[in-house]
């Protein structure tokens, strides 16, 4: 059986929609400049982890992050997803916080003097990461980057992994009768361009998240990065849609439960 596996890369392919006459989007597939965090992979057959890495693996970057989030008082309640972009060294050269849906929980924490300064300081205590080598393909020129949780008042679920050494694998799917290459390709040719968004020219990157849990389970479906209120329910629309995996995320052999964040960039051409 034809399986897909998700893999976070140092270099990141969106989905750039180029829209037909009559207000749909149909997909291209091209390499984005900004800087990247998580993706779906290409080759069906290989789960390897090929992005950067931080130096003692997942588990000691999950440590750093708490260690940061504890810092914080306990009027801060929420998620917020920090982006940095490395340079060659991988060392942090630019950083910035995904917008949230507008009215979220999260909105209000990114604009927070606290937050703020609790994101400094964990910029500041992250040592160089190691630079992966990317996916076959790849646009080498992509910028290296990764998302990083904040999150912060109780835990209802263990928290995630930034990346693993193995990625999940998902049931084989296809388009228009015919087998499609990777989990991310399904993804793009189920969305849509929503009308609304087309008749006023709203375009952009939608940055959605989810988790693989130790069973395979996909939860925690939900928007991280916004646009606007329509496009953001045409990626949850398809991402609820999406199949649990056949095989969990793997560290040193044991099932973990690990995030990723996909974009999705909307353009009107």
């Amino acid at each position: 059986m034809r399986h897909f596996f998700i893999q976070r890369l140092c270099r990141q392919t969106v989905a750039c929609f180029s829209v037909l006459f009559w207000g749909l989007a149909a997909f291209t597939t091209r390499a984005q400049t900004a800087p990247a965090m998580a993706l779906l992979g290409n080759d069906p057959t290989a789960t390897a982890y090929t992005g950067p890495r931080f130096p003692g693996g997942p588990d000691s970057l999950q440590a750093l992050l708490t260690r940061v989030q504890r810092q914080a008082g306990p009027a801060l309640t929420g998620e917020v997803f920090l982006r940095l972009e490395l340079d060659d060294q991988g060392r942090t050269q630019k950083s910035y916080f995904l917008m949230p849906p507008a009215g979220s929980p999260a909105f209000a924490l990114t604009s927070m003097p606290a937050v703020q300064v609790l994101a400094s300081q964990l910029e500041q205590l992250l040592p160089a990461w190691q630079l992966g080598t990317g996916a076959p393909g790849q646009n080498k020129s992509a910028p290296t980057t990764v998302a990083l949780p904040l999150t912060f008042g109780p835990a209802l679920v263990p928290p995630a992994l930034n990346y693993s050494e193995e990625s999940p694998t998902f049931p084989a799917q296809k388009f228009q009768g015919r087998p499609v290459s990777s989990l991310s390709y399904y993804v793009q040719t189920q969305v849509r361009y929503p009308v609304d968004d087309l008749r006023h020219g709203r375009q952009g990157v939608v940055f959605a998240y989810f988790e693989v849990s130790e069973t395979g389970a996909l939860e925690r479906r939900r928007i991280v990065g916004s646009v606007s209120p329509t496009l953001d329910a045409e990626i949850l629309r398809v991402l609820n849609s999406l199949p649990n995996a056949l095989t969990p995320p793997r560290q040193q052999g044991r099932p973990v439960r690990v995030g990723y964040v996909l974009p999705f960039t909307f353009r009107i051409q």
